[in-house]
């Protein structure tokens, strides 16, 4: 299994084109589409062909200083999943541990917002699923058994992930 984030991706990409590293709080303040071509740059130079299972943590939308940006399924496309695992988290929890974590700098939201937040990226993960003709996985945050579950049904269903 390979793990890759989506996030280190794009910045690894970005530090290559302009020599120097952008922190990972200002990528939301990025031109959001050259974000998505870095990204799809990256996965590609490091996924590994030989690995059964790939894993991205990646964003549907990402929260911009101008609003929700949904990501397209054409992004998704370029990376040719065979499925989608949507994490939930609650959003009371998922804005204390945003509270709590210093090392971050997030916009402020409050917790109706958070839950806003998720049904749209909710909304937009199902319609990249659709767009896209795979499944859609949903788990909720911390739960590894769930997730170990839907990993291993996802491999039965298509034995090459």
């Amino acid at each position: 299994m390979q793990i890759l984030s989506a996030s280190t991706l794009i910045r690894d990409s970005l530090v290559q084109k302009e020599e120097q590293l952008t922190p990972q709080d200002h990528l939301r303040a990025r031109n959001i589409v050259e974000n998505q071509a870095a990204l799809i740059e990256a996965f590609n130079r490091y996924v590994d062909p030989d690995t059964t299972l790939v894993i991205l943590d990646a964003h549907v939308v990402i929260d911009t200083p101008d609003g929700l940006v949904h990501i397209s399924s054409d992004v998704f496309r370029e990376i040719a999943p065979d499925f989608v695992v949507f994490v939930k988290g609650e959003p009371r929890k998922i804005h204390r541990n945003r509270e709590c974590d210093a090392s971050r700098s997030r916009p402020e939201r409050s917790v109706d917002h958070l839950e806003k937040q998720q049904e749209i990226a909710i909304t937009a993960a199902r319609d990249i699923s659709d767009n896209l003709s795979i499944p859609i996985y949903f788990v909720n945050g911390g739960d590894e058994e769930a997730l170990a579950r839907v990993l291993t049904v996802a491999q039965k269903v298509n034995p090459d992930v």
